[in-house]
């Protein structure tokens, strides 16, 4: 009886699926949940080994790095390694026990991170409000106590988990489908009410809330502070100290947002997009974190055009059109639901990648042009090389999905709508933005494993890989192979997209009459003149930086410039003018005005 009872509550093991959706993948995304892994241990060992041995690193701020640290190791080993288990030896089965263990150094981890991002802000508050008294409140005592608090705190509200866990009976099935154990995960398996664990649940998430907003507070009085400061270059240093911090709790809480926005509103949004960003949520911090903190200038200099100074003051007025240009464009796919079709989506695809790319170049060239703010942040680069190349990637990945559109539309009409179902075109979705994620990402790893010496100017108006890893004083023949290794990726993209239309001319040229062929060819315009005007510029761009070693730098930059700006500008200008539907929609917004 005792026996029955046990296992009546207490089920002996789960199953967790992975990324339900995803299965086929699951050797491949392991790949890059390996890399994750190995940086996370690498990085933060390393930090941790550094402030132990360097005496003059025994000082409240790197006290809480190191603390943060030991929370990553805490938090990356308790996930990744089953996570590993389950993508490439399908060991899915966890012992309850097992489970719940995880689940409590899950939340107890992610509850010590957030208490400790909340420590290193009021450190950063004390150092640069009050830098005379900074001796004073940060004493040995004081950030002792502090510790002591990052870690009872989540102690206290995450006991309890385990405990309502503990109380509920699980009568039907076991199968966890997710990647980790986690608390809601688990209480959704149960057969009775779980009306306090959610209501516990949304308590412990308001703890975060609170610190987010302790944050935002300290960082006001920061802001506060240094715009009271007299000279330019004392109010950059003070925000320079900040900037690793930033780039930390952004690493940590923008998952974290997505992930709660997802999981409480998305109610049609694919299970596996819930579970990877509940993964990027537990995943990412613990690798980037030592990377963010690790060895680095504190910020370099964008020339913008050299040779071209005198006329920076008339480049610059593309954001505009490219902001207007596509927020229409999504505007009108949203209004008019006769868009609500798969190309009309891969278009929304397209216009949002394009808004990422502009705003991502274009504030920080008129920034130079217009006001002379060369400066950028390590970080601030880093960030901006990450999405410049990210878009770039999911740019050519939406123009080859838009490709195979039309080949299906063109080759297979009658079976376009089982072919291209919703479902499809949000794994092409998904796939668009995982593809270029993993290609980009090492690009980031890459960049932060290089010394910087002296160099700091990067004659340019944005950062890029190949830019930042040629200042550095190391050898960067790893860069050089896998930039190369990226840009086959774009190279393969062309081909497919070059096939894809050898077979709609194929299909387009059996047509009897010349209406029916026209026809066809007039559906593809937009799409040919939007690859012309991505690809193009990256061609000349890519042939000049290799070849035209007597061709003026300025113009090697030009060409780079038009390769990110020139398509978010024209493409919602040419899918507006040819496109009849979008056409009629936006006249009709103007008349009505």
């Amino acid at each position: 009886m005792a026996s029955l009872n046990a296992t009546l509550f207490h089920p002996s093991s789960f199953l967790l699926l992975g990324i339900p959706g995803l299965e086929h993948m699951h050797i491949w995304i392991g790949f890059p949940f390996f890399v994750v892994y190995l940086t996370a241990v690498l990085g933060n060992t390393s930090i941790l080994s550094v402030i132990q041995t360097e005496s003059s690193l025994h000082q409240p701020m790197f006290f809480f790095l190191a603390i943060l640290s030991s929370v990553d190791l805490g938090l990356s080993t308790s996930t990744i390694p089953k996570m590993l288990g389950i993508f490439w030896f399908k060991l899915r089965e966890i012992s309850f026990e097992g489970c719940l263990v995880q689940m409590f150094f899950i939340h107890l981890c992610t509850g010590m991170e957030s208490a400790v991002l909340v420590a290193m802000a009021y450190d950063r508050y004390v150092a640069i409000c009050n830098p005379l008294h900074y001796t004073l409140v940060l004493t040995n005592k004081a950030v002792t106590i502090i510790a002591l608090v990052i870690l009872l705190r989540p102690l206290t509200f995450v006991i309890p988990f385990v405990l309502l866990i503990l109380r509920l009976p699980f009568c039907g099935h076991q199968i966890i489908p997710h990647t980790y154990c986690e608390h809601m995960g688990i209480a959704r398996l149960s057969c009775a009410s779980i009306r306090v664990n959610i209501i516990y649940g949304l308590c412990a998430i308001s703890i975060l809330v609170i610190d987010i907003v302790a944050i935002v507070v300290s960082y006001v009085q920061i802001l506060r502070a240094v715009f009271r400061l007299s000279s330019h270059d004392a109010r950059l240093k003070a925000l320079s100290t900040c900037g690793s911090h930033v780039c930390v709790m952004l690493a940590f809480y923008t998952p974290a947002f997505f992930s709660f926005m997802i999981h409480r509103f998305g109610r049609n949004i694919p299970r596996y997009t819930h579970i990877l960003l509940a993964n990027f949520y537990v995943v990412i911090p613990p690798a980037l974190n030592p990377v963010i903190y690790g060895f680095h200038p504190s910020f370099f200099l964008l020339l913008g055009i050299p040779g071209l100074e005198t006329l920076h003051v008339g480049i610059g007025f593309p954001f505009l059109t490219a902001l207007i240009g596509n927020f229409t464009i999504l505007f009108v796919i949203q209004a008019e639901s006769s868009l609500h079709q798969p190309m009309f989506y891969f278009l929304a695809m397209l216009a949002t990648i394009d808004l990422g790319l502009s705003t991502a170049t274009i504030p920080k060239m008129l920034g130079i042009f217009w006001f002379g703010l060369k400066e950028i942040l390590f970080e601030a680069c880093l960030t901006q090389m990450f999405f410049i190349h990210n878009f770039t990637g999911m740019e050519s990945a939406v123009l080859l999905a838009m490709a195979y559109n039309r080949y299906v539309a063109i080759c297979n009409p009658l079976r376009y709508s089982t072919i291209l179902t919703n479902r499809v075109v949000s794994m092409i979705g998904v796939g668009v933005l995982v593809r270029s994620f993993i290609s980009v990402i090492p690009f980031v790893f890459l960049i932060l494993r290089l010394p910087f010496c002296e160099n700091q100017v990067i004659p340019h108006t944005y950062c890029e890989h190949m830019g930042l890893a040629r200042l550095s004083c190391a050898s960067i023949k790893i860069n050089i192979i896998y930039g190369l290794g990226a840009i086959s990726i774009l190279v393969f993209d062309i081909i497919a997209i070059a096939l894809s239309y050898v077979q709609i001319l194929r299909a387009v040229f059996c047509l009897p009459s010349h209406e029916a062929r026209l026809k066809s060819l007039s559906a593809c315009g937009s799409h040919v003149c939007v690859i012309l005007a991505f690809y193009t510029p990256a061609l000349f761009s890519f042939m000049t930086h290799r070849f035209g070693r007597n061709v003026p730098r300025y113009i090697h930059i030009l060409l780079a410039n038009l390769y990110v700006i020139v398509p978010p500008m024209l493409n919602p200008v040419i899918y507006g003018v040819r496109t009849k539907q979008i056409y009629d929609r936006v006249k009709k917004m103007l008349l009505q005005k």
